[in-house]
């Protein structure tokens, strides 16, 4: 069986953890032939994580990868390409085809050459688990992940979404918008990994009959972590990461989040804590939003910040040496809950609410829109007091959660084989 993964984002460490889970499940349930298309090969040149099954890595279908070292010429040339061929041009050309519902003779230009013979090889293509259907992101969903889900379904390929978050949506162009809905009533199967998914499918108008429930991907990878000491018997170390929306790279909006960070930090300090900094992005598109927080801090010399960027498996360990942990990256929260840390969740989406909920834990999360210092200190005290008893819990459901995703993914596998 010739599997093709498809939407892997190689500089985000939340996406680098779904990819080690989706290959070892693959790998465990028999698939011996697996392609990965992922936003930027050359990060996966040394296969960190990867089972010893034959693993191949090339390019997204929407290919928007820049060599480096390409000069200025190089640089307008590929946002010329970027911008205006892709956007443009390539993306409404297969939206209108997907929405045809006729595969056009000049998909072959418009598709990544060795994207399109993965797919022609594939017997089933398999979106990695994750938030890519959505407009949350970038307006009318003009996306590559967007634009690769339709190129396999124009190749007549068995489309899988595993482990989604879905929406929320609001278009302005209608094209687009169906283009979505083709996408959802066309995969083969939808599994979603939070209960305010089913209502976004539902307001999109697309049937629930392929619908599938299961759990986040990287759940499944509780199995891994070496240490289960409680917190009490660990150092006194606060972990954190932070979250920079992808329009806010100047941190207006985050201006405010910065300072209660920070006040939070300071009482953490004062509390007896050091605090550790995980960048959760190989391009430090995060770093400067750490560094910013560390400024507002009194005592920073208390503050470190991890350097390199550990392997999935690593970066889960580390967490779980934390006593604490701060999280309002969405995968930050998930590894301080498979680590079994006890998690300060800040949720900027639904998704986090549900994924505190299934553990129980829902009290010690709070959206940023309601974010406060006094909110948050409070919070940092509570779950202070009470460490070990939600470690224990986190580990209990962790347990459970993890067989359970596993599971239900070597079940989705088995139907695609039988109807192969």
């Amino acid at each position: 069986m010739k599997v093709l993964v498809i939407n892997q984002c190689s500089t985000n460490k939340g996406d680098r953890a779904v990819l080690f889970f989706v290959l070892r499940e693959l790998a465990r349930n028999g698939v011996d032939q697996i392609t990965v298309s992922a936003s930027n090969p050359e990060y996966w040149e040394d296969k960190p994580d990867f089972p010893d099954v034959g693993v191949r890595v090339i390019p997204w279908g929407w290919d928007t990868s820049r060599k480096i070292g390409v000069g200025f010429l190089g640089k307008v040339i590929h946002r010329v390409h970027k911008v205006i061929l892709k956007r443009r041009i390539h993306f409404p050309l297969v939206r209108n085809a997907l929405i045809a519902g006729k595969r056009p003779w000049y998909l072959r230009f418009l598709v990544n050459k060795q994207f399109a013979k993965a797919v022609k090889d594939a017997d089933m293509v398999l979106s990695t688990g994750g938030h890519h259907v959505t407009t949350m992101f970038v307006p009318d969903a003009v996306t590559p992940q967007i634009f690769d889900m339709a190129a396999a379904l124009l190749y007549d390929k068995p489309l899988v979404l595993w482990s989604q978050s879905i929406g929320p949506f609001s278009f302005k162009l209608p094209k687009n918008k169906l283009m979505v809905q083709k996408i959802l009533s066309g995969a083969c199967r939808i599994f979603i990994r939070d209960e305010a998914s089913t209502e976004q499918i539902r307001k999109m108008g697309v049937s629930l009959e392929h619908v599938s429930k299961t759990r986040e991907s990287v759940f499944g990878l509780c199995d891994i972590v070496k240490s289960r000491t409680r917190p009490s018997d660990r150092a006194e170390v606060m972990g954190i990461a932070v979250y920079v929306h992808t329009r806010a790279n100047q941190l207006k909006e985050h201006e405010e989040h910065r300072r209660y960070f920070a006040s939070l930090i300071d009482h953490a300090i004062e509390a007896g804590y050091k605090v550790r900094f995980f960048p959760m992005e190989l391009q430090g598109t995060d770093r400067h939003c750490i560094e910013a927080v560390i400024k507002n801090v009194d005592k920073k010399e208390n503050c470190e910040i991890v350097e390199g960027f550990p392997g999935t498996s690593d970066h889960i360990n580390a967490v779980a040496q934390c006593k604490m942990f701060v999280g309002h990256k969405t995968h930050s929260q998930i590894f301080s809950l498979v680590a079994a840390t006890p998690l300060l969740a800040i949720a900027y989406h639904k998704k986090t609410e549900d994924f505190m909920a299934q553990f129980g834990l829902e009290k010690y999360c709070i959206t940023d829109t309601q974010l406060s210092t006094e909110k948050l200190i409070k919070l940092f005290d509570e779950i202070n007091n009470n460490l070990d008893s939600i470690n224990q819990k986190e580990q209990e459901i962790g347990s459970k959660t993890c067989m359970q995703v596993k599971e239900d993914f070597a079940r989705m596998i088995e139907q695609v084989r039988v109807e192969k």
